[in-house]
């Protein structure tokens, strides 16, 4: 049996369940609103996180890719990986959580459906994005002023950390990377492109 790969389309929200040919009285967006409602969980703020990256470099890929070897990429063709952390969490806490990413090299899917053998970052930019907001009371991830970005090549990350599996904020400070706010994402992301294609 050959299964082609299945491309998805953006569904309507307002699509309803069936049963035994009839429309139930349920929608895609009852199920939306049920799974997807927590976005401080870390699952569910990660993606909401290459969301409001995607919007801000007008990526117009229509729909996520759950299984890509990087996680957006622009028009133009970069590739883009992007990490979130925030201070407060959904569970109860005694403490703000320490901020810390992910930037662990990964083993790529190939055209087979197997695993290279090799690990490799396989993005050129790095967007980190911090829901730094510490009060619980009034915290909200779709309100993007309480979100601060860090722009960075993954060749500087290859450099200094081959084979690190995470990277805390203190230390991604001194890389020299680009910090900004969702207004300047998107200069601040080809200002780091245009140098990253000239060294």
């Amino acid at each position: 049996m050959n299964l082609e790969e299945i491309k998805t389309l953006p569904k309507n929200p307002d699509e309803t369940f069936q049963f035994n040919s009839q429309n139930l009285d349920f929608r895609l967006v009852d199920f939306w609103r049920w799974s997807q409602s927590d976005l401080i969980e870390n699952r569910n703020r990660g993606i909401l996180a290459e969301f409001i990256v995607r919007q801000a470099l007008e990526i117009k890929y229509p729909t996520r890719l759950e299984w890509d070897a990087f996680d957006l990429k622009t028009d133009d063709g970069v590739k883009v990986e992007v990490k979130s952390a925030a201070y407060i969490q959904a569970w109860k806490q005694e403490r703000h959580s320490a901020i810390q990413f992910g930037i662990e090299p990964t083993r790529g899917l190939l055209e087979n459906n197997n695993y290279s053998e090799e690990k490799l970052r396989r993005a050129d930019i790095y967007i980190f994005c911090l829901l730094e907001h510490k009060d619980q009371a009034t915290i909200n991830p779709m309100n993007l002023d309480q979100w601060v970005f860090y722009v960075l090549p993954a060749k500087i990350l290859n450099e200094r950390f081959p084979n690190q599996k995470s990277i805390s904020l203190n230390v991604l400070k001194t890389l020299n990377c680009h910090e900004c706010n969702y207004g300047q994402l998107k200069l601040s992301f080809w200002a780091v492109v245009g140098v990253n294609d000239n060294k």
